[in-house]
């Protein structure tokens, strides 16, 4: 009886150990089962912030030759404008403004390819990315900005050419005449073709009334010089001193304004432009390291 109670109790202990192995068995398969697909799930999401973080730094770079570009035609305009009678190089000048338009271009590129990516406010790199295109977004419409004030200052000088034409050494004064309502009759066509900067427009529309004024004085000095009258002539003289002095108060209203926005825009990129780009080449490293101890 005893030896049978022996053997009953060694197969149940034998059973036992059977149960917990098979409790054990199931434990660590239902643990393999909720612990890989969150391993795998893991791995699988730093990669995909890794990808994000890879993307953005490299449109970040690409950026980065524009932005220093500006920085140097900005500071050219600058120092341009402290140089006075300083004649324009038309052909670099539209070469300058065609390379804007290009940087213009590759940066809605840089935009668009940031499109794919999630910027998600509730993830870190999802603020990165979003980030990123703010300050993509902020240089593109700097360098439009620029693009528009140089094709303006082009088209300027184009339009006032013919007066610049005149000869003033005449001593034919009807020819003169002829010669200052012909010159400010073209230059005023081609300056109400201009479609000046919202913010140039009023002194831009100032000097089309001077011109106006001019070529209107360019006529009745005409008659006043073909008549011999000499109180249309004194009368002529008086208006042309009038009209002289208003030109130079435009001139320098026109060169103030323009000077003023390339003022603003050095202001906007050193100011918020630079700071936003330091804060993402930070940010980026610091993700970059968080990643790397991650792994």
């Amino acid at each position: 009886m005893l030896q049978k109670m022996k053997k009953m109790s060694a197969a149940f202990a034998s059973a036992k150990c059977r149960t917990a192995l098979l409790c054990l068995a199931l434990v660590a398969a239902l643990a393999l089962s909720v612990v890989l697909p969150m391993a795998v799930n893991a791995a699988s999401n730093r990669q995909a912030v890794q990808e994000s973080l890879d993307r953005t730094s490299d449109t970040l770079e690409a950026a980065d030759a524009i932005y220093h570009k500006l920085r140097e035609i900005i500071a050219d305009e600058i120092d341009a404008m402290d140089v006075e009678d300083s004649d324009p190089d038309l052909d670099e000048a539209e070469e300058g403004y065609r390379e804007l338009n290009g940087y213009i271009q590759l940066l809605d590129e840089l935009i668009t390819d940031l499109g794919g990516l999630s910027d998600d406010l509730n993830t870190s790199d999802g603020k990165t990315v979003r980030a990123a295109k703010e300050y993509l977004s902020m240089l593109r419409n700097m360098t439009a900005d620029l693009s528009e004030l140089v094709r303006y200052s082009i088209d300027m000088y184009h339009a006032i050419e013919p007066m610049s034409m005149m000869d003033a050494d005449t001593d034919d004064f009807e020819d003169l005449a002829e010669g200052i309502w012909y010159g400010c009759e073209a230059t005023r066509i081609l300056m109400e073709e201009i479609r000046p900067p919202a913010y140039l427009a009023i002194t831009h529309a100032d000097m089309i009334t001077r011109i106006t004024e001019f070529r209107d004085f360019g006529e009745d000095f005409y008659y006043a010089c073909y008549m011999e009258d000499p109180l249309r002539m004194y009368s002529c003289v008086y208006r042309m001193n009038r009209i002289i002095r208003m030109f130079d108060i435009c001139d320098e209203n026109l060169t103030a304004d323009m000077e003023l926005q390339f003022r603003q825009a050095e202001h906007r990129l050193d100011g918020p432009i630079a700071q936003l780009r330091q804060e993402l080449i930070t940010n980026i490293d610091l993700l970059n390291n968080a990643q790397r101890r991650g792994r």
